[in-house]
């Protein structure tokens, strides 16, 4: 009997020519199913990386926040004034918890200074200096400085901590350099694409 005419050759023929197929489609498919993982597990990575970095950044800015809040604790020196007199608080306005100050409560107060020498500043504003307490009352300043917009005053009653300026400008430092790495890489994968 001929080979070509044998129904079992050509059985075994097509079977294995199916099996062939079937082969090739499985390969397709098992390259297609390891790409899709591949952008599956990048999606994810992505997410991850963007979700670590928000950490850091929000971790960061607490650290820098606390940092301010260590400058304003400072205080400055009352013996390094170049005048004195008496401060008399008007009223105050109470802002925190969360400000450009740092963390927690603090006053901004309206004052008028009569000074040592007979003359007066009516009208001023000064941030954390004074609290509500003090509404009313005669408080002893210290004149350090003035610029533009405000005046740099010390009070007698509260003593100098420089060591809480370094600090916080140290502290300061430690939290803003990872947003700067964070703002590097930013800028750098929006070149890339």
């Amino acid at each position: 009997m001929d080979p070509h005419d044998d129904p079992m050759a050509k059985y075994r023929a097509k079977a294995a020519e199916m099996r062939a197929a079937l082969d090739r489609e499985m390969a397709e498919d098992e390259a297609k199913g390891a790409a899709m993982s591949a952008v599956s597990e990048h999606r994810g990575g992505t997410l991850r990386l963007v979700a670590a970095m928000a950490g850091i950044a929000v971790l960061s800015l607490a650290i820098v926040g606390f940092g301010i809040t260590l400058v304003g604790m400072s205080h400055h020196d009352f013996d390094d004034a170049h005048g004195t007199g008496w401060a008399v608080v008007e009223a105050c306005d109470r802002h925190g918890p969360v400000t450009n100050q740092g963390f927690g409560y603090w006053d901004s107060c309206r004052f008028t200074v009569r000074w040592d020498d007979g003359t007066a500043d009516d009208d001023l504003v000064s941030d954390g200096l004074f609290a509500s307490a003090d509404i009313g009352r005669d408080v002893r300043v210290g004149y350090l400085d003035r610029s533009a917009d405000s005046m740099e005053l010390a009070r007698e009653d509260t003593p100098p901590r420089p060591w809480f300026k370094w600090i916080g400008v140290v502290v300061g430092i430690i939290g803003g350099l990872p947003l700067l790495v964070i703002g590097i890489m930013i800028s750098l994968l929006l070149q890339r694409k």
